[in-house]
C-alpha cells in the first residue's frame, strides 16, 4: 500500500525519547513504560541554517548505515548507542542496536502501515528467538477543537517475549530518521497479518502524552 507523500513527510519529522533495548538473547532491562509526552518540535538551529541542520542529519544517518545501505529508520539515544534499520545490498533489511560496533544484528524483518484520523503509524518487526523487536513511527491527532489536530508523533522500539508487552524505548534525537515508506516497501515484504489486525502491536500507545496534557 502507497502511503501519501504528505503524511510521509510529517512523518519524517517523529520524535523520539529514552534507550532501546541492548540485548535479544536475554530479557532486556526493566523500562519506565508509563506514557511520555514526545517532542514535537523541530530542533532550534542556531546559527545554522536549514542545510546545515540536513547535512548533519545525513551524516548521522551514514552512521548508522553503510554508504552503500539504505537507511530505513535510525534515531541516537543519550546514552550514544542508536537503533538502526538499514537496507542492505541483497535486498534485505537489517536491524542494529549499539554504538560504532552493533551489539545486536537481526535481519529479514516485515512492515506494517496503518491510517488514522490525522496520523498514521508505521511498524518493522524483527524476531529473534521469541523475542520481537518492533521499530515504530507513529503520529497521532490531539486536538478536536479550534486550535486544529495537534499531532503528538514519537518513534522507538517495543519489545515483545512470547507475545507478551515487555519494554517500549522512545527515542530523542533530533537527527532521526523515522520509518521511511519508500525504502521499507524496497526492502522488507509486507506483514500477512490476521484480519482486521492492521500493525505487529498496539503497545505503541504508551509513547502517547497523556490525555490530559
Amino acid at each position: 500500500m502507497r502511503i501519501p507523500y504528505t503524511l510521509a513527510a510529517v512523518l519524517l519529522l517523529s520524535a523520539c525519547q529514552s534507550e532501546p533495548v541492548t540485548d535479544g538473547s536475554a530479557a532486556p532491562a526493566a523500562a519506565d513504560t508509563s506514557p511520555q509526552a514526545p517532542d514535537s518540535q523541530a530542533p532550534e538551529l542556531t546559527g545554522a541554517t536549514v542545510e546545515d541542520f540536513a547535512a548533519e542529519q545525513d551524516r548521522a544517518h551514514a552512521a548508522a548505515c553503510a554508504a552503500d545501505e539504505t537507511p530505513i529508520f535510525a534515531c541516537k539515544f543519550p546514552d550514544g548507542k542508536r537503533v538502526a534499520v538499514c537496507g542492505t545490498k541483497a535486498g534485505k533489511a537489517e536491524y542494529r542496536f549499539g554504538g560504532d560496533t552493533p551489539e545486536l544484528v537481526l535481519s529479514g524483518g516485515k512492515r506494517a502501515y496503518t491510517m488514522y484520523s490525522g496520523g498514521g503509524e508505521g511498524q518493522i518487526a524483527f524476531d529473534n528467538g521469541d523475542t520481537r523487536y518492533i521499530v515504530f513511527s507513529r503520529i497521532i491527532r490531539t486536538g478536536f477543537d479550534e486550535r486544529g489536530n495537534l499531532p503528538a508523533l514519537s518513534d522507538g522500539v517495543v519489545v515483545e517475549r512470547a507475545g507478551k508487552f515487555l519494554a517500549i524505548k522512545t527515542c530523542d534525537d533530533p537527527r532521526r530518521l523515522p520509518f521511511n515508506h519508500q525504502a521499507a516497501e524496497t526492502f522488507l515484504p509486507e506483514a500477512k497479518l490476521p484480519e482486521y489486525q492492521f500493525l505487529f502491536t498496539d503497545e505503541t500507545i504508551r509513547a502517547d502524552p497523556p490525555e490530559d496534557e
